[in-house]
Parts: C-alpha cells; sequence; structure tokens
C-alpha cells in the first residue's frame, strides 16, 4: 500500500514546467469555449472577427501564468523541486488564472466591445476545480518527459562510465607496451650482449672445431639482440615521432608479409595529426590488421586514411576474408572501441560472408598545434 501511495505521489509530482506548452494547450482548450458563443454572430467575417477576438483576449489573459511558470523554471533551475512548494505554485497558478479571467471580463471585453465568453463560476468551487485539472494535466503530459530525461540522465552516466573505463584501458594497456618495450629494449638486450660476450671469451680456451660450432651462436645472439629484439620492441611501443605514422605502419605490415599482401594508402596529413591521434590510429590499424589475419585468415589486407570531403579523419581497413563472426568480439575489438571513443570518433562494420570484412573509422580530424 504504501509503495502504491508514494507511486501515485511520484506521478503527481513535482516536475519541472514546460511554460511555452502549457501556455499553448490552454490557450488551444480555451478555444473550444469559444464555439458556444459564435452562434451568436453571423456567419462570415462577424463569426470570425468574434473567434480572431477571443483568440487575442485569451492570449492575453495567459501571459500572466506563462510569466510566473517562466519565472519559476529560473528560480529553481537544477535543484531538486519540494513537493510541498511544487503544490503550493501549482494552487497560485490556479488563483492567478481565476484573476486573469475576473480582469479579462472586466476590462478586456469592453475594451473590444464582444460577448461575456468569460463568465465566471462560484470562487471557491471555479479555485479548486481548476487546481485538480493542473495537478492532473502538468502530471499526464510531463511524466512521460520526466521519464525519458531520467533515462537520458543514466545512459548518459553508464555512456560516462564507459568511456573512462576505455580511457583506463588505454592508459593500462599502453603502460604495458611501454614497460615490455623498455624491459625488451634494455635488459633483455643487455643479457643477450652479456652472454655474446661471455661466449665470446670462452672462444678464446676453445680448439678450433669449438670455435666453429660457437661462433655461429654468437652471431645469432646478436641478431636476435640487434634485429629481433628492436623490432618486436617498436612494435610494443612504435616510434611515431621519429619514424611517422606511414612508416610505423609500413614496418607493422613487415611482420606478416609473405603469407599477407598489404596496400598502404595515407593522405600526408596523418603526419600533422596530434600526437593522441596518431597514436590512435597506430593502434586501430594494428588491432585490424590483427583481427584480419588471426580471424580471416585474409590473404590481402588494403589499409587507407584519409581525410573527407567533411573534414574528418577516416581510418579504413579491409580484407578478402570471409567475414567470420569472430570480428565482433574479442580484446582487439575493445580497444578499437575504445580509441574510437577516446578519438570521439564512430566505427562500422561491414561484412559480406565470403567476400571480405571492412571497418571504417571516422573521427574530428585534430592537428598539432
Amino acid at each position: 500500500m504504501k509503495a502504491k501511495v508514494l507511486s501515485f505521489k511520484n506521478f503527481i509530482g513535482p516536475y519541472d514546467y514546460r511554460p511555452g506548452f502549457i501556455y499553448l494547450t490552454i490557450l488551444v482548450l480555451n478555444l473550444s469555449n469559444l464555439r458556444t458563443y459564435t452562434y451568436e454572430y453571423d456567419f462570415g467575417m462577424e463569426r470570425i472577427n468574434f473567434f480572431l477576438t477571443g483568440l487575442l483576449v485569451y492570449a492575453v489573459m495567459g501571459l500572466p501564468l506563462y510569466i510566473v511558470l517562466k519565472f519559476s523554471r529560473k528560480l529553481w533551475g537544477s535543484r531538486e523541486k519540494n513537493f510541498r512548494i511544487y503544490l503550493f505554485e501549482l494552487f497560485l497558478a490556479s488563483l492567478i488564472t481565476i484573476f486573469a479571467q475576473m480582469e479579462g471580463e472586466k476590462y478586456l471585453l469592453p475594451l473590444v466591445n464582444t460577448v461575456d465568453f468569460l463568465q465566471a463560476g462560484v470562487f471557491v468551487g471555479d479555485l479548486i476545480t481548476r487546481f485538480l485539472f493542473a495537478l492532473i494535466f502538468v502530471a499526464i503530459t510531463h511524466n512521460r518527459l520526466r521519464t525519458l530525461s531520467e533515462k537520458l540522465e543514466s545512459t548518459s552516466a553508464l555512456n560516462d562510465e564507459l568511456n573512462n573505463r576505455y580511457a583506463k584501458l588505454i592508459e593500462s594497456d599502453e603502460e604495458i607496451r611501454s614497460h615490455a618495450s623498455q624491459l625488451l629494449h634494455d635488459r633483455i638486450q643487455a643479457k643477450l650482449m652479456l652472454a655474446g660476450a661471455k661466449l665470446t671469451r670462452i672462444t678464446g680456451v676453445l680448439s678450433e672445431e669449438g670455435k666453429l660450432g660457437v661462433l655461429p651462436v654468437i652471431k645469432e645472439l646478436e641478431s636476435i639482440r640487434a634485429i629481433d629484439v628492436c623490432e618486436v620492441s617498436q612494435l610494443l611501443s612504435p616510434n611515431l615521432a621519429g619514424e611517422g605514422l606511414v612508416g610505423s605502419c609500413e614496418n607493422l605490415c613487415k611482420e606478416f608479409e609473405g603469407s599477407v599482401e598489404f596496400t598502404i594508402e595515407m593522405t600526408r596529413a596523418v603526419e600533422d595529426l596530434d600526437e593522441e591521434s596518431k597514436l590512435g590510429v597506430y593502434r586501430i590499424i594494428e588491432q585490424g590488421v590483427i583481427n584480419s589475419i588471426k580471424h580471416g585468415p585474409s590473404t590481402k589486407v588494403s589499409i587507407e586514411v584519409f581525410v573527407s570531403s567533411s573534414n574528418k579523419l577516416v581510418v579504413e581497413i579491409r580484407d578478402n576474408g570471409p567475414a567470420g563472426d569472430m570480428k565482433n568480439s574479442g580484446t582487439g575489438t575493445v580497444i578499437i572501441d575504445a580509441w574510437v571513443s577516446i578519438l570521439g570518433g564512430e566505427k562500422e562494420i561491414e561484412a559480406i560472408p565470403g567476400k571480405g570484412f571492412t571497418l571504417r573509422v571516422t573521427a574530428p580530424l585534430k592537428l598539432e598545434a
């Protein structure tokens, strides 16, 4: 029972008024009252003049209510409205409409010289009727709007939370990549170099036959240290400042050359992007390429980055894979979604079974200052 009472109270109010809507609705409802009096005038211009005059009178009479509602809305602003004060406001609004009608009957009607269509009833009964009507009318017309507003606020809060989580995900991902890259570049390379140096010293006490077996190993260790570890380090944390976005993407594609044919087309403007946009575009391309190879499998991948006619940055990755369902899930897709959110962009997926898969990301163009 208590829950029902609370539910009914919540339905009754309080509400954030829409003064313009209330003013126009009451004006339309009042116009229906003129129909009864139109028959006192001859059909034609007399009846039209009466109707227009009545419209003008009701429009003027509604202005005090409209002004009070606008003032109330401005007074409350975004603060939560008290239920008792809300009821008092409706009571005051009902009182204003009665006084407006009384003054209109006293001053406006004689001024426009028309039939009295503003005849008032018993004051107390009229006030109670108008108050109850206002209570129900505002509740019915504003309840759905408030529900939608609450849902929008909830959705907005969830969206903000999702964007914050995306930002934290990207921050953590880049931090892990940076640490791993630093580990490979410094500690692993150093240990490989020390291992090579120890083997070199050992060769001093080995026979010529033993040296022939150890020297290739030393050479292989040096190759791993100088090339393989360095390349993996760069893939984890690309040198966008030194190699640029185009160069970093070319290095990425070299890792898969042989099994996949790549086509890269990028406008010159990509090198003028700010640091965050460059890294975001690279990560989107990286995950898109990995998805194409991992879930395709694809033999041809096309990468295109350009500026659209509407001055938007567009990243497009197309492949000739079977466009399987696996591309719609997984960590790679989450990383892409996170970067799309950070860049303030939109993602489109076009998959044609047996013909290929297209990932298209559109984002605002942010150039380096």
